[in-house]
């Protein structure tokens, strides 16, 4: 027991889980893993699945992370194609086995003789939190919450004993990573609004329009052509349209005429576009766009899909917040940042130290990823 982080003394004091029988099962093979390899033993490098995560001997099973996000992955998987919904669902699983592992983490590490006081204390908190749930969610009504979380599968108790745990974790980090956050000088924080101004000016949204002319054996949006498209011939069109737009022609009409991106029907107009969420296709446009000044039209942009030429019809107007104004708000997100740094470098630390089994934890997220709801689309074995 001890080789898995436990000591043996307060293993006798957990409280047997529902799945304790799944738990040991799976603790007996990844302990007969650790043993010294014999022949036909299965390879060091195994992948395979396996369905129990352990944390310092602490077990996470892969219904622990998939009652949680079970019912916004049945949302996703029936609305979005089986790629897009594999990746949304790698990432989705991804995190919450982070988060579930850094929170046995942490609270390994916080006190957990606590005085009959500060628990009776800690309960009220979390009283206060499921209130503040039910009247800002749920319209107030118990009722509703209750039946929130039976979709989800979820009972009361389950919610609340992760809200206890998450201000348990919060009330650890407050002691230990909180006194290490320093105040700022005054030069500090004027440093920090000077790139507050800078951040802002670089996020400012700008209206785009677009002639968007392909070449190829695709279109716009990725599709097969029945002929590929020449690159001069592409060429020659982008040449021709920025003839007319630098000769005084309406950008609009010569976007209907010559473009054949996916709003060429709108004369290219792209509405409001930021740097974020954009496809990789159209990213040298989106570049382009952010270093014109309002009505200034590009060059010709040649990637290996298209020729595009681009307008800035409007940069979107900007009020920066004094420094005084701000001064207060940038103080806090400076100390929330540090904040944050601070127990990352925590939880790195935790987890150098840590016993986890198995060794590489992406056969545990495998197993969730097998496990978690498939898409409605996915072919039928």
């Amino acid at each position: 027991e001890e080789r898995w982080g436990r000591d043996p003394e307060k293993l006798k004091e957990t409280p047997p889980r529902s799945d304790s029988r799944e738990i040991e099962i799976a603790k007996s093979e990844l302990m007969a893993e650790d043993q010294p390899p014999s022949s036909g033993d299965a390879s060091p490098d195994d992948t395979s699945p396996v369905s129990v995560l352990f944390v310092n001997g602490d077990p996470l099973t892969v219904e622990d992370i998939l009652k949680w996000i079970r019912h916004d992955l049945e949302k996703l998987a029936s609305s979005l194609p089986p790629d897009a919904y594999a990746k949304k669902l790698s990432e989705i699983a991804r995190s919450e086995v982070r988060s579930q592992a850094e929170a046995i983490l942490l609270s390994q590490k916080d006190d957990q003789s606590m005085e009959e006081q500060a628990t009776e204390k800690l309960d009220q908190f979390v009283d206060a939190r499921i209130r503040e749930i039910v009247n800002t969610s749920h319209e107030g009504r118990q009722t509703r919450y209750e039946s929130w979380l039976r979709e989800r599968g979820l009972t009361p108790a389950e919610n609340r004993e992760r809200i206890r745990r998450q201000m348990l974790i919060i009330a650890y980090l407050q002691r230990t990573v909180g006194p290490k956050v320093t105040e700022l000088t005054r030069r500090e924080i004027e440093r920090f609004y000077e790139k507050y101004v800078r951040e802002a000016h670089a996020n400012q949204k700008r209206h785009m329009l677009l002639i968007d002319i392909p070449y190829g054996s695709t279109d716009a949006t990725g599709r097969a052509l029945t002929a590929s498209i020449p690159i001069e011939d592409a060429r020659m069109r982008a040449k021709r349209a920025l003839e007319q737009v630098r000769g005084g022609a309406d950008f609009a009409e010569v976007a209907r005429k010559y473009s054949e991106g996916i709003n060429a029907f709108a004369g290219g107009d792209w509405g409001w576009v930021s740097r974020e969420g954009v496809r990789p296709r159209w990213k040298p446009a989106i570049d382009a766009v952010y270093t014109l000044d309002a009505g200034q039209v590009s060059d010709i942009i040649e990637t290996t899909t298209a020729f595009f030429i681009v307008k800035c019809a409007e940069v979107e107007p900007l009020e920066i917040e004094s420094f005084a104004d701000v001064q207060s708000q940038l103080i806090a997100t400076y100390k929330n940042r540090q904040f944050d740094l601070l127990t990352r470098e925590l939880v790195t630390k935790l987890y150098s130290e840590a016993v986890i089994r198995p060794a590489n934890p992406g056969r545990f997220l495998r197993a969730v990823i097998e496990a978690a709801p498939k898409p409605q689309s996915a072919p039928q074995p």
